[in-house]
């Protein structure tokens, strides 16, 4: 990365509006589909924020988060992180994210959480090998169909974050977190495969995604499919077990979440 990046908060309107493009950028996204400066500025003045990574007088990322309620706490929830593409894998969206922590902790937040497609497991590695999040909480078609370069093609299922702001930073994911059995998996001749249990016994479980669903889904999107409702079918029945998913492991390029069992 060339220049010196510059993390701000944004509050003004003019700043807020040049987000649009960016959303464009990031996501392929339609004009209707983005977050408006109306809203934008509408969650900055009810507890949220909203802030720009700036490269040279560029804005190329950007972090959009606003006041919620969950149970009697109050949490930060962060609607949309993005990178330009022209910047992506600099360590911009890490940086962003870092500076939303700061910026929570300042203002008396400890839990930041947000939603994410649980097939992206670029997502995943940044999620739990990276910030350290935990998820508690899957959500079918959580937003309907969705159009976008990224998303379109494949229901929104989405795995909720929480991001523990005042928890160590994660160590990284290990040999040691490797799950006990897999429920999904390819096996050795390239097949999906689902396994079903009457009963969940051992102390973690594995769940595989595909690595790179982009190109999955351009090449075999039935395929892509399928791996989603294994996946929420999996998920699902270990968390309404007691699971939570606590790890995700990548390794021989491969990668899988690891569920554990919920020590509450």
């Amino acid at each position: 990365m060339r220049g010196h990046l510059i993390i701000r908060e944004l509050n003004q309107m003019s700043d807020l509006l040049a987000t649009v493009e960016l959303q464009q950028a990031v996501w392929q996204m339609q004009a209707y589909e983005c977050a408006s400066p109306y809203t934008l500025n509408a969650a900055i003045h009810t507890g949220g924020s909203v802030l720009a990574a700036e490269l040279e007088g560029r804005m190329v990322g950007f972090c959009f988060a606003f006041a919620a309620k969950r149970g009697d706490a109050l949490w930060l929830w962060s609607h949309m992180t993005g990178v330009h593409p022209d910047f992506q894998r600099q360590g911009i969206g890490f940086r962003l994210k870092q500076a939303q922590r700061e910026w929570g902790l300042k203002q008396g937040y400890r839990v930041i959480a947000w939603t994410f497609d649980p097939m992206q497991s670029g997502n995943a590695n940044f999620n739990f090998n990276r910030l350290g999040i935990t998820a508690h909480r899957y959500y079918v078609d959580h937003y309907g169909a969705m159009r976008d370069s990224i998303n379109a093609g494949l229901a929104s299922d989405r795995l909720e974050a929480v991001w523990l702001l005042d928890a160590p930073p994660p160590s990284g994911s290990s040999v040691d977190d490797c799950a006990d059995v897999k429920l999904v998996y390819v096996d050795d001749s390239g097949s999906l495969r689902r396994v079903q249990l009457p009963a969940y016994t051992q102390k973690r479980y594995g769940i595989e995604v595909p690595l790179h669903l982009a190109a999955l889904k351009q090449t075999n999107i039935k395929q892509a499919s399928i791996w989603q409702l294994y996946l929420r079918d999996a998920m699902t029945a270990l968390l309404a077990a007691g699971y939570y998913v606590c790890h995700f492991v990548r390794q021989s390029q491969r990668g899988w979440y690891v569920l554990c069992r919920d020590a509450n």
